[in-house]
């Protein structure tokens, strides 16, 4: 308990001083503070259940970035606590336990990535890893009980990211692969697991039907043009191999001289461990097949996030009593990743002021937005070219729904609702795009907002340019066009004053 109250201790930290650096919403957490201005069954390319997290916590405390990072650091935690568990489960020693954590320090998608901004990926984690535990759990005691958390946990997890299934197909192929795990999975309670995952999933999965070509959208980023016949098999091997990098190192280092020794489960005796020294092998099978069925071409090393994260306590599970020599080095390279990881998380934007580059927490979104509204008021709608301009520009008018135009897609969770006549439309353009990028949204809520007058049936827009220092480099100014429109009462004349 004390290492897992350490660790959580340590993601808290790390929200806290990048929050100290930066104000503004990155792109995932842009995204989240747009998708959550409404319930839907389905979000585009990712299942809602993170979006349904957020929306619950804004309940409380308002949109804001802070809450966000706040759920960062509970699923971050509870991924590390759902491996310590299994680790318990196993009755791994404490040097074993010290080993998991160090191995988790050294796969940049957790200890970087996953603190950075990703959002869905880190839930979807979080709940395999809770899957895997209950699956060891259910087969030291194969209950009704033990089989309903099984398709709980399930359910859950194909709720939070679509490539979880690659990982509960791993670890069922893996768990029928051992005699005494199939004795106690293939029973009549599975069917209880079943029935669970599928209550769990049907609102969802009855939105993906009528909304298949948007679910599947995620589909484009596996493509690249012009592939070679085998080309998504390489993808996924050296991704994989990016991925577990340096940990196989560390690993094989500290492994090497004990592999006489290594510790590999009898499946009669040690069922559980048996499962889960097989399963990163039995993944990767999984994924290669997935990969031939389904034509991908391109594999992403973040992806095997979900599909990869217990590597450290297989590992784990080999390693005999190891003289203290090497474990003291182990836990050295362990600490010098996570404090590494610890001073550049926030140091990336402060160092700004050094190398002259700056990325997406040194945009002043958060300012620029504020000085608009300083110097016209709150808009009754808002208008933005993208979700990144869109989410952060919630931050600072929590209350005022923003639209991009992604919500002009088809079965778009954010429905389009024209402003009352006499109110008033900020329109906000980052750097990046252009006028013709908002126009289509502009035009569509102009044309049905009731009684408007026909001279904005096509928006006439004066647009004004705002800038300022990027945060960490006043050397470089951030630039963005914004508009304010005035949406006519049909009882009043328009004037010059009103755009």
């Amino acid at each position: 308990m004390q290492l897992l109250l350490g660790i959580s201790l340590y993601f808290l930290l790390n929200a806290v001083s990048q929050g100290l650096m930066s104000t503004t919403a990155d792109l995932d957490q842009a995204e989240q503070l747009l998708l959550s201005q409404s319930w839907s069954l389905g979000y585009g390319a990712q299942p809602p259940l993170y979006t349904y997290l957020v929306k619950l916590v804004f309940l409380v405390t308002g949109p804001a970035l802070w809450p966000l990072r706040g759920l960062k650091v509970v699923l971050l935690s509870v991924l590390v606590g759902a491996l310590l568990q299994i680790g318990h489960l196993l009755k791994f020693r404490r040097d074993q336990q010290l080993l998991v954590v160090c191995g988790l320090a050294l796969i940049p998608q957790i200890v970087w990535e996953a603190q950075r901004d990703l959002t869905h990926s880190v839930l979807a984690t979080a709940l395999a890893a809770c899957t895997l535990l209950q699956l060891l759990r259910l087969i030291n005691r194969p209950t009704w009980d033990n089989h309903a958390l099984l398709g709980l946990a399930v359910g859950a997890g194909l709720l939070s990211k679509y490539n979880v299934a690659i990982f509960d197909a791993a670890l069922l192929v893996t768990a029928l692969s051992v005699p005494r795990c199939r004795q106690a999975l293939v029973r009549p309670q599975l069917l209880l697991a079943f029935a669970t995952a599928g209550l769990v999933m049907a609102p969802h999965l009855g939105w993906v039907l009528n909304h298949s070509d948007l679910a599947l959208s995620g589909m484009v980023k596996t493509r690249r043009p012009d592939p070679l016949p085998v080309s998504g098999l390489f993808s996924a091997l050296r991704s994989g191999i990016a991925f577990l990098t340096p940990f196989w190192i560390a690993a094989l280092a500290m492994l090497w001289p004990e592999r006489h020794r290594l510790r590999w489960a009898d499946p009669g005796r040690a069922p559980a461990q048996a499962v889960l020294q097989r399963l990163p092998l039995v993944v990767v099978a999984v994924l290669l097949v997935t990969v031939l069925a389904t034509g991908a071409t391109r594999i992403k090393d973040r992806w095997y996030q979900t599909l990869l994260f217990m590597a450290p306590v297989s590992a784990a599970s080999l390693v005999p009593p190891l003289p203290a020599s090497r474990l003291r080095w182990a836990i050295r390279v362990g600490v010098t990743a996570a404090g590494s990881a610890a001073l550049l998380l926030p140091g990336r934007t402060a160092m700004a002021a050094f190398t002259g580059k700056t990325s997406r927490p040194n945009y002043p979104l958060p300012q620029l937005v504020k000085a608009i509204k300083q110097r016209h008021g709150v808009p009754d709608l808002v208008l933005a070219s993208n979700g990144l301009i869109g989410g952060n520009a919630r931050q600072l008018l929590p209350e005022i729904r923003v639209l991009t135009p992604q919500a002009l897609n088809p079965g778009a969770a954010l429905r389009i609702e024209p402003p009352a006549a006499g109110s008033h439309l900020l329109v906000l353009l980052d750097r990046r795009d252009t006028a013709e990028s908002i126009a289509p949204l502009l035009t569509r809520i102009v044309d049905t907002t009731p009684a408007i007058s026909p001279k904005l049936k096509k928006p006439q827009v004066n647009w004004q340019q705002l800038t300022s220092p990027s945060l960490w480099q006043p050397n470089e100014l951030y630039a963005i066009r914004y508009a304010w429109i005035k949406i006519p009462d049909p009882q009043h004349k328009p004037s010059s004053n009103d755009s």
